[in-house]
C-alpha cells in the first residue's frame, strides 16, 4: 500500500457484545490510521520490547533450534515473565505484561535479607497452568500483541509450515545483536533461569539496565530503534516513509508546545493547520481525513444517543420508527426553507470545527437533547463543507464500496440529496444512515456472529430501548506513539529533549 492506504473494510469488533461499533464505521477509520503508524499498535506499550523479543528469536533460534511452537511457546512466556521481574525491582515500569504478577511475587521474598532467594517462575508462565499464571492469553505479550507489529515494522518473519517459529529479518537480527551487546555475558545468565524456571534477586538486581525505561540513548540499540521510529533505515518502505512523518510532526509539535502532547492535541493541530507541500503534506491531510471521519462518526452517534434517550423515557420504552424520527428532526430544529447545500453553507457552519464539536458534547452532558441534535448536524455541516478541499484524497483513500459507510459514502449521500430542504436531508440522515443503519449493522453481526449488539431492537413493529450507546473518539495510536518516543529519549514532560532537537534538525 505504499501509494495509498486504500482497503476494503471489514467490521469492527464483530462478536462483542456491547454494541460497539453500532453504525460500523469503525474500520475505514482504521484503514487510515493504521496506515500512517504502522508497527505500532493501541496495546504496544514499551519500544524495548522490540529490542528483547529480537534478541529472545535470535537466542532461540542459535541456541535451541526447537521447531515445536508448544516449545517455543513456553520458551516466549518465560522470557517474558524474567523481563516483568525484572522490571519489577525499583521504581515501577508501566506498560510491562505481567509487571503486577511480578510484584506480588518480588514483594513475598524481597524482606527476606538474602540476595540469593530465588523466586519459581516456570509455573506462572506456562501456557496451560492451572494456577495464577501472569498472563490468561495463551499467546504470552510476543504473540497477541508484539508480533503482527513487528512484522509490519519489518523486524521479524512469523512462522510458517516449514518452521513455526517466528525468526528475524536482517533488522531485527541487527537489533538483537545491539541488545546481546548490552548483555554480554548476561545472555547465558538470562537463558540459564528461562531453562530453569526460577531467578534469584540478585540476578535481578544485576539485569537492571534491561528495562524498558533504561534504554540508553547514546547507544546502538537506542540508534536502531530510533532508525525505525523515524523511518531512517536505508531500505524503508512507503509504510516506513508514512510512520516517519507521523513522528516527525509530533515531534515538531512537541517543541512547540514545549511540553509532551496528549493524542487530541496533535488531532487538533493537524486538523486546522495548513498542510505542506510534498509527502509529509499529504500525510497530515490524511490525519485529516482521518480527524474529519472520525468527527463524522461521532456526530451520528450522537443522533443515536438522542435517539436512545428519547426511547427510554418512553414510559414503555417503546416508539415507532416515525414517530422517533420525528421527534429527532423537530428537536434539530433545521430550516425547511433552506436546501441542504444552502444549510451547509449557513453562517452557523462558520464556527471552528473544535467549536462545534465540543458544544455537542456540552449538550449531552447539559442533558439537553435539542441542542445535542441541532448542534450535531451544525458539525456535519461544517464538515462536508471541510472536506471538499480532500474529495480527491478521500477518492483515493476510501475506494470501498458504498455499504461500507464512510466519509466517502456520506458526502456521495449528501451530494445526491443536495438540493432537498435541509429538514428533509436532515430526516434521511436520521432514519436511513442512523437508525435503520444500525438495525443492519446489529442484524448482521448476529447473523453471522451470533453477538446480539442492538441497542434499539424492532418489537411488534415497533423500536425498544435496549442499552445505552457508549461514544468516545477513535484511539489513533498516537499515545502509544508519543510513549515511544519518550522511551527512545527525544521527548520528555518539558519538550523536545537534547537528542529529539538533534533528530529534528535539518540533516
Amino acid at each position: 500500500m505504499d501509494g495509498g492506504v486504500a482497503a476494503v473494510p471489514e467490521w469492527t469488533e464483530l462478536g462483542q457484545e456491547g454494541g460497539l461499533d453500532p453504525l460500523g464505521m469503525q474500520r475505514p477509520i482504521e484503514v487510515i490510521y493504521q496506515a500512517l503508524i504502522p508497527g505500532i499498535s493501541t496495546i504496544t506499550l514499551r519500544l524495548r520490547y522490540y529490542s528483547f523479543f529480537c534478541w529472545m528469536l535470535e537466542a532461540y533460534a542459535s541456541k535451541i533450534g526447537n521447531t515445536d511452537p508448544q516449545e517455543f511457546r513456553i520458551f516466549h512466556r518465560r522470557c517474558e515473565l524474567l523481563y516483568a521481574l525484572i522490571a519489577a525491582r525499583g521504581p515501577y515500569e508501566t506498560g510491562v505484561t505481567g509487571i503486577e504478577w511480578a510484584q506480588k511475587q518480588v514483594a513475598k521474598i524481597q524482606g527476606a535479607g538474602d540476595p540469593n532467594v530465588e523466586i519459581a517462575f516456570a509455573d506462572g508462565a506456562h501456557p496451560d497452568t492451572s494456577g495464577d499464571r501472569y498472563l490468561k492469553n495463551k499467546a504470552g505479550a510476543f504473540g497477541a500483541i508484539y508480533s503482527t507489529q513487528m512484522q509490519d515494522i519489518g523486524l521479524v518473519l512469523l512462522g510458517t509450515t516449514e518452521n513455526p517459529v517466528p525468526v528475524c529479518t536482517e533488522r531485527g537480527l541487527a537489533l538483537a545483536k545491539a541488545f546481546a551487546e548490552i548483555l554480554g555475558d548476561a545472555s547465558e545468565t538470562i537463558l540459564d533461569a528461562v531453562a530453569s524456571g526460577k531467578v534469584s534477586m540478585a540476578t535481578l538486581d544485576a539485569l537492571g539496565r534491561l528495562k524498558p525505561g533504561a534504554l540508553n540513548p547514546e547507544g546502538a540499540e537506542c540508534r536502531l530503534l530510533i532508525q525505525l521510529l523515524l523511518g531512517l533505515s536505508p531500505d524503508g518502505s512507503g509504510a516506513d516513509l508514512r510512520r516517519r512523518d507521523t513522528m516527525k510532526m509530533l515531534l515538531q509539535l512537541t517543541a512547540s508546545r514545549g511540553a509532551k502532547p496528549r493524542a487530541d492535541d496533535a488531532k487538533w493541530t493537524w486538523l486546522e493547520a495548513e498542510a505542506e507541500p510534498g509527502n509529509e503534506g499529504r500525510v497530515q491531510s490524511l490525519w485529516t481525513l482521518y480527524q474529519l471521519s472520525d468527527l463524522l462518526r461521532l456526530a451520528y452517534e450522537y443522533i443515536m444517543d438522542a435517539g436512545l434517550k428519547l426511547l427510554a423515557i418512553e414510559p414503555s420504552r417503546h416508539l415507532s420508527l416515525g414517530a422517533l424520527v420525528t421527534q429527532l428532526v423537530q428537536s434539530a430544529s433545521l430550516p425547511n426553507d433552506l436546501s441542504w447545500s444552502q444549510f451547509c453553507m449557513d453562517g452557523s457552519a462558520e464556527k471552528p470545527v473544535r467549536q462545534l464539536y465540543a458544544g455537542m458534547v456540552q449538550a449531552k452532558a447539559d442533558g439537553n437533547l435539542g441542542d445535542q441534535v441541532s448542534s450535531a448536524f451544525a458539525l456535519i455541516a461544517k464538515l462536508v463543507r471541510r472536506a471538499t478541499d480532500l474529495q480527491t484524497l478521500i477518492d483515493d483513500v476510501l475506494p470501498a464500496a458504498d455499504y461500507f459507510q464512510s466519509l466517502r459514502s456520506e458526502l456521495k449521500f449528501l451530494a445526491a440529496h443536495s438540493q432537498a430542504s435541509a429538514e428533509a436531508v436532515g430526516t434521511l440522515i436520521i432514519r436511513d444512515r442512523v437508525i435503520k443503519r444500525h438495525l443492519w449493522v446489529a442484524s448482521r453481526k448476529f447473523r453471522n456472529q451470533r453477538a446480539y449488539t442492538y441497542l434499539m431492537e424492532p418489537a411488534d413493529g415497533l423500536l425498544r430501548y435496549r442499552d445505552d450507546i457508549t461514544l468516545s473518539p477513535s484511539s489513533p495510536r498516537l499515545d502509544q506513539a508519543l510513549n515511544f518516543l519518550s522511551d527512545a529519549k527525544l521527548i520528555d514532560e518539558r519538550g523536545l529533549t537534547a537528542f529529539g532537537q538533534r533528530e529534528l534538525a535539518p540533516s
